[in-house]
């Protein structure tokens, strides 16, 4: 084979003894050619790259590293493979051209040693051989050589394929820096990478983007079915369209959010964002981007850091497949806050927030102590807040109904108790409905719309409380929300008409005044009294339409009837406020200002509130009274004696009227308890300056007793029933009495009882609901 050496360029014939005078021959045509590189040499890097030059021919060495001198490169020598390994321990050149023929290690046992240590990207090798020797240019191939040389030697072609392995090397140490950088930078923003070649039909994903489903970067295969499988059948159309739609930019940016399953059978929300490369058609060829595990924030509520209804649903299909499966028994609860919307409307969204985060760890507590042990993974009880102040739980396994019903029972508990919000407590409570998910009885669907209904069914039926569902609440539920949309058209419908009910002074029988009442037309010709649509216009929100409307029509009326009658005392007409609206630190503003929108009179008007009213915010009730009165509307006390607020606080309320509540007058016979406490309560009343009417009046013996007692006004259906406008204005103008004449009694006659004696026959009065604390006004 002959000498492969650098200097196997030198003639057999020609001794080495005369190397000058050979290469003065055989390279002076190089040499002359070596300045005229200007070329090459501009084109090197600025910095002089290093290059190890490595052969047992001292000559040829010398030869090289003027050459690569010119070149604009620094020449490391050595001249034996060994010398040339130990060179490499301390430095690492750009390039190493390495002679065939050496001792005692010759080229190719010296490229092995440097690719233990030296990836071919990282140090390349350029092999020298002779001009024929193939076997050996195949055999540096294969060893790891990136390049090779053959005799004769050329000046131009060393400095080109020097410069060519040295720019593939910057390039791929460049590569090699960028992806590094980028892999660090995927990492420290937790996304993972991927690649999808169309026409392949494989997807590249990075050790990271594995990661985010639960393998590792050795497992899931790269052909598009792998891939497609594991998205959600649901989001599949999301990730075709990628491919189906024309695309007129070469470059189109996407983003969308899918969910792709996971290791342990969940599913993950994953962000999928990057680019579209399409061809002339604008047919997508390959698609590059990042992904991103966006679970958190889209299954995750924001203020309380529960579940949110996607996941409690992902969550019960889960436990549907696994109770089909063991043939086991789940249970789904179904909460809805009671006094909630209270909450919202007096103290503000805020303090909503902050009760719906006290109730959220409460429901966690409360939920430990019932907490699955041991058994199947998957399973466990699972809170999530669905959206307002609804929740949903999912009791797992629930194998006994008494589990279920002490869970409802402990959160019934838990959540009346008061919550503190700084220098403030609230109270609120929570209705709960519960239904039964098995192995044949019903979908995770079904599961939550029985147990929707079910609490429907407990907030109808006195909230703070629970129901199991049973078939029968179907039917009731749907009868409730039908009579809900029906009083919605009817707002909108004008079906709703007022009504007005005398208040006839007891000691001339004429009219001072009305209570406006509201009725509504049914279009099916129904009778739907004011005690169920006016509940449910309450719950719906609603009642401040009705309000308003009542407001026009019967502050309009009453207006006319006096501008008619030209009385020296107008008449009045008294207005029911709800609690819900009454307890609105804006409701008096809202009052007026709707008064001045329909060119009402307030000095007509009177509005009546409750006891309990009062009681629920009397701070809030005390400033709208004040403000009301300060505009010359008039507040009475209705219902009283029902809600039992003490008396000792009545004269701290800057009330006009107190209405007795009928319950008392209908059961009172002269010296009976009710006979007693109308009488005090008609002396307090007269001591305070307050107007005094008493409900539910039927009968002579009633109104003669109530004249007796001193009280000022009766209202109920002794004198009328109440009647439309068009029937009382005839009664106005002729100057109509509604009672007969009164015997000659002796009027207000009292009875010696303390205030305190008073409040403790209020307290014992079957018709007094339960005491609650002393009313606090400031």
């Amino acid at each position: 084979m002959g000498n492969t050496g650098l200097f196997s360029c030198f003639p057999k014939s020609e001794s080495p003894m005369w190397p000058n005078i050979w290469a003065a021959k055989h390279f002076s045509p190089m040499l002359m050619q070596t300045p005229s590189t200007n070329d090459l040499v501009s084109s090197a890097p600025p910095e002089r790259p290093k290059v190890l030059v490595v052969d047992n021919e001292r000559l040829l060495l010398e030869y090289l590293n003027r050459i690569l001198s010119k070149g604009g490169y620094e020449p490391i020598l050595a001249s034996s493979g060994v010398e040339a390994l130990e060179i490499l321990k301390h430095t690492t050149p750009s390039l190493v051209m390495l002679g065939v023929i050496m001792s005692p290690m010759d080229g190719f046992d010296v490229l092995r040693q440097i690719r233990l240590t030296h990836r071919d990207t990282e140090l390349p090798v350029l092999m020298v051989t002779g001009d024929s020797d193939r076997e050996s240019v195949i055999k540096a191939f294969r060893e790891g050589a990136n390049d090779y040389l053959t005799k004769p030697l050329d000046s131009e072609l060393i400095l080109s394929r020097v410069l060519l392995q040295i720019r593939l090397h910057r390039s791929s140490v460049d590569l090699a820096q960028s992806q590094e950088r980028y892999r660090l930078a995927a990492e420290g923003a937790r996304i993972g990478l991927w690649d999808w070649d169309v026409p392949r039909r494989e997807v590249f994903v990075s050790s990271r983007g594995k990661e985010l489903l639960g393998y590792s970067d050795d497992e899931l295969h790269y052909d598009l079915e792998t891939w497609t499988n594991r998205v959600h059948p649901n989001d599949l159309g999301l990730f075709e369209s990628l491919l189906t739609r024309r695309r007129p930019d070469d470059r189109e940016r996407f983003e969308c959010e899918i969910r792709m399953l996971h290791r342990d059978s969940s599913y993950r929300w994953i962000q999928c964002s990057g680019v579209v490369q399409t061809d002339e058609q604008g047919i997508p060829r390959r698609l590059a981007g990042s992904l991103a595990d966006v679970t958190e924030g889209k299954v995750r509520d924001v203020l309380t850091g529960l579940p949110n209804r996607l996941l409690f649903e992902e969550r019960l299909e889960r436990t549907a497949k696994r109770v089909s499966r063991n043939k086991s028994v789940a249970a789904v609860l179904f909460l809805d806050l009671d006094k909630f919307k209270y909450v919202n409307d007096t103290l503000g969204h805020e303090a909503g927030d902050q009760v719906l985060c006290h109730v959220a760890r409460r429901l966690e507590r409360c939920l430990s102590e019932f907490q699955t042990e041991g058994g199947d993974p998957t399973s466990g009880n699972c809170i999530a807040r669905r959206g307002g102040d609804e929740f949903t739980i999912l009791v797992d396994p629930s194998p006994q109904l008494d589990v279920v019903q002490r869970v409802s029972e402990k959160i019934i508990a838990v959540l009346s108790m008061p919550i503190v919000l700084g220098n403030r407590e609230v109270t609120i409570g929570v209705s709960i409905g519960v239904s039964f998910l098995d192995s044949h009885q019903n979908s995770p669907t079904e599961a939550i719309h029985q147990a929707d209904t079910a609490m429907y069914h407990a907030k109808t039926h006195g909230r703070g409380c629970y129901r199991i569902y049973d078939p029968g609440m179907q039917a009731v539920v749907m009868s409730r929300m039908n009579l809900e949309s029906d009083i919605r058209r009817a707002l909108k419908s004008d079906e709703f008409y007022v009504m007005y009910q005398p208040v006839v002074s007891l000691e001339t029988g004429g009219i001072d005044g009305f209570e406006a009442l509201c009725r509504w037309n049914h279009p099916r010709g129904e009778s739907v009294g004011p005690d169920v649509f006016i509940p449910i216009l309450d719950s719906l929100g609603q009642i401040g339409h009705l309000r308003d409307y009542v407001l026009k029509v019967a502050g309009h009326q009453i207006q006319a009837w006096n501008i008619m009658l030209g009385r020296t005392r107008p008449l009045t007409v008294t207005l029911n406020a709800s609690t819900r609206e009454f307890s609105q630190s804006q409701f008096h503003k809202h009052l007026l200002e709707t008064m001045r929108e329909f060119d009402v009179d307030p000095s007509m008007i009177r509005l009546e509130v409750t006891e309990g009213t009062l009681m629920e915010n009397p701070g809030t009730a005390l400033q709208c009274i004040r403000e009301l009165r300060a505009k010359q509307v008039g507040v009475g006390l209705d219902d009283f004696g029902t809600g039992y607020s003490s008396l000792a606080y009545l004269h701290r309320l800057p009330l006009d009227l107190l209405k007795i509540d009928s319950s008392f007058v209908q059961s009172m016979h002269r010296g009976n308890e009710s006979y007693g406490i109308i009488r005090n309560i008609v002396s307090l009343a007269r001591g305070l300056k307050l107007d005094i009417v008493a409900e539910g009046v039927e009968t002579a013996e009633q109104h003669q007793l109530l004249y007796q007692l001193g009280c000022s006004h009766g209202q109920g259906y002794y004198y009328s029933r109440p009647k439309r406008a068009e029937e009382i204005t005839p009664w106005l103008l002729s100057g109509m009495r509604l009672t007969p004449d009164i015997e000659s009694v002796h009027h207000g006659e009292m009875l010696g009882i303390s205030q305190n004696e008073l409040d403790s026959l209020l307290q014992c009065h079957p018709q007094a609901k339960e005491p609650v604390a002393p009313l606090t006004l400031q």
